[in-house]
């Protein structure tokens, strides 16, 4: 006997409520957005060319350079220009008129020590561009791949709202021909229309992926066209822990700037040394006096010439705060140091455990557990059609296979930021 339909205008109802695009790419103003596949490289490249933070980081490095530049510079000459009237309009003792010359010499050469400590943060700037480089190079892969990890993820929920939407369809024509209860029908709907939510929330993360890219790129964040192009799935690395703290001590450049701003206070201490040092003054000098017509001691028009030292009285040196707190400062950032080395020693080895659970876990995660859901999940569907079980298997297969095809792209997301963690590390790339 078969069943009678009941309401088949509101079975029909909720079938259109399912007739809704969830495969097509729109971009944030509703229109098809068309995609432009980006390679890992490609984008890092872009990233190297076009990120804001990374440019502005660069002028620090031209203004390192053009303040060695001022530091290179001698100290200007004096030049003194006179006159003197020796009552020439009462007594005719006549005019005088005489110029000068004069220069600071500093005998500790503070002039070199400037020089060498303009170099010095010259270099240090260059190191700290090259750490920010690194971080942002790190920076710019995590959210790569995690635009690709939403994607992958994106694809997933597509795929179970297709499933879905078809079994909800087969459901609407098997219960006008009879075959199953309303309730089926409304179920089977009402699943797809859960699953179309799921679908919704997994575009926004992956258009906020997007946006993330854009921004590393150097763009607004509306061009979210460009998008992330491969797989997850990368080799397995092996490392060891000493040789990967080994290359850290080498090629961090955080470290390296910490050394260097070590060298900087020495260079600064000698600077205090060599502005404690002797200045002389040299100068020199032409005096030229007019004829002189008095009657009691007349004297022709005539030339003298100058010359001297001056020698500063150094009272200052008695005070020896400013040295003081120089040779401080270098045992500072010797200490400095050692946190530093200490930190990234740390940090590889945090890295480092971290790398090898993830990649155990990696290890451990069989893909062939994919085909067996996805198979179970499809003779479920089958024997469903047929009325051979419940809808309840279809779900259970289904969160089976869902939660395998998340776990399998988590897990390959979770070693591949392990990997570039422990990369950034010990201060390595070849990714």
């Amino acid at each position: 006997m078969k069943i009678q339909i009941a309401k088949p205008i509101k079975i029909l109802y909720v079938v259109l409520l399912l007739m809704i695009c969830g495969g097509r790419s729109f971009a944030q103003d509703g229109n098809p957005m068309i995609v432009k596949p980006l390679a890992i490289q490609d984008y890092l490249k872009e990233v190297a060319r076009g990120n804001l933070g990374y440019i502005a980081e660069k002028f620090n490095v031209d203004i390192a350079e053009a303040t060695l530049k001022a530091a290179r510079v001698f100290n200007n000459p004096e030049i003194a220009l006179g006159y003197s009237d020796n009552q020439d309009h009462r007594t005719q003792l006549g005019r005088g008129y005489d110029a000068g010359l004069s220069y600071s010499l500093n005998l500790g050469n503070v002039r070199s020590a400037r020089i060498g400590l303009a170099q010095s943060e010259r270099d240090l700037s260059g190191l700290v561009l090259q750490n920010y480089f690194q971080n942002l190079r790190a920076e710019a892969a995590l959210v790569y791949y995690t635009g690709l990890k939403e994607k992958l993820l994106l694809e997933v929920q597509e795929d179970n709202y297709k499933r879905m939407l078809e079994l909800a369809r087969a459901d609407s024509i098997r219960f006008r021909m009879g075959t199953i209860m309303e309730t089926d029908a409304r179920q089977t709907a009402i699943e797809a229309r859960i699953q179309k939510n799921e679908v919704i929330k997994a575009r926004s993360d992956w258009q906020v992926a997007l946006v993330q890219m854009a921004r590393f790129r150097g763009l607004n964040g509306s061009d979210t066209s460009y998008q992330p192009n491969g797989s997850l799935e990368y080799p397995i690395r092996d490392f060891t822990s000493a040789v990967l703290i080994d290359q850290a001590r080498q090629n961090r450049y955080d470290l390296q700037a910490a050394i260097q701003s070590r060298t900087i206070s020495e260079k600064m201490m000698q600077v205090v040394k060599s502005s404690r040092a002797m200045e002389l003054g040299i100068q020199t000098g032409l005096v030229y006096n007019t004829i002189a017509t008095n009657d009691i001691a007349p004297s022709p028009a005539h030339y003298a010439y100058n010359a001297g030292i001056t020698v500063p009285l150094k009272l200052s040196s008695f005070n020896k705060g400013e040295l003081q707190a120089s040779e401080l400062t270098v045992k500072q950032k010797e200490v400095a140091c050692r946190d530093a080395e200490q930190v990234v020693i740390s940090e590889v080895t945090q890295a480092f455990i971290l790398y090898q659970s993830q990649k155990r876990q990696l290890e451990e995660f069989h893909a062939g557990l994919l085909t067996e859901a996805e198979t179970i999940l499809n003779n479920k569907i089958y024997s469903y059609k047929r009325g051979e079980t419940s809808l309840l298997d279809v779900l259970n297969a289904q969160r089976t296979y869902n939660d395998i095809r998340k776990s399998f792209y988590e897990t390959h997301y979770e070693y591949l930021a392990a990997l570039i963690e422990l990369e950034r590390a010990a201060g390595i790339w070849d990714i």
